[in-house]
């Protein structure tokens, strides 16, 4: 189920004197991840797979896009499991046809594990309509203001990601 639109911070309110309200911000930001991880959890469930399997297949997806090799441990480094539930995991994605085992050409003593073409083209799908959703949002702005967002969504990721967690 979604969350009501009108729960979300009004954009409206995020100006106050001028200046962006920065509380407005990460409440909009709250609700775009809250989203986000509701269509998640709808994907794994239609997938079949558990909400941690979606996120290995999101961080297995973001390296092949991004021309990284990922092996187990980078993958359990990734998402925070230990090495058997690491290890679990694999085999349940690649008993469902999700991934592929292969030896790294660089370095035959590495195995990478890299999405399926039919696990990438059913998450294409699923999440075309997100991303058609975050193109028609940024629509309405000239490409400096696009790139101000992109540098603000840059910073915020690598911040983030280097934050440790408790």
């Amino acid at each position: 189920m979604s969350i009501p639109a009108s729960t979300y911070p009004d954009a409206s309110a995020c100006l106050a004197d001028g200046t962006a309200d920065r509380s407005a911000i990460v409440g909009l930001l709250c609700a775009y991840v809250s989203e986000a991880l509701r269509s998640t959890e709808q994907w794994a469930s239609a997938q079949g797979i558990h909400s941690t399997d979606a996120r290995a297949m999101a961080a297995l997806g973001q390296a092949q896009r991004t021309g990284a090799a990922m092996t187990a441990g980078e993958l359990a480094a990734v998402i925070g499991l230990s090495s058997p539930a690491t290890s679990a995991l694999i085999s349940r994605l690649e008993n469902a046809g999700h991934i592929e085992r292969s030896r790294d050409p660089h370095d035959g003593r590495r195995v990478i594990l890299t999405p399926t073409p039919s696990a990438i083209l059913s998450a294409i799908a699923y999440f075309q309509p997100m991303g058609d959703a975050v193109t028609a949002a940024l629509s309405g702005y000239d490409p400096t203001d696009t790139a101000v967002i992109a540098g603000f969504l840059e910073r915020l990721v690598r911040s983030m990601s280097a934050a440790p967690l408790a």
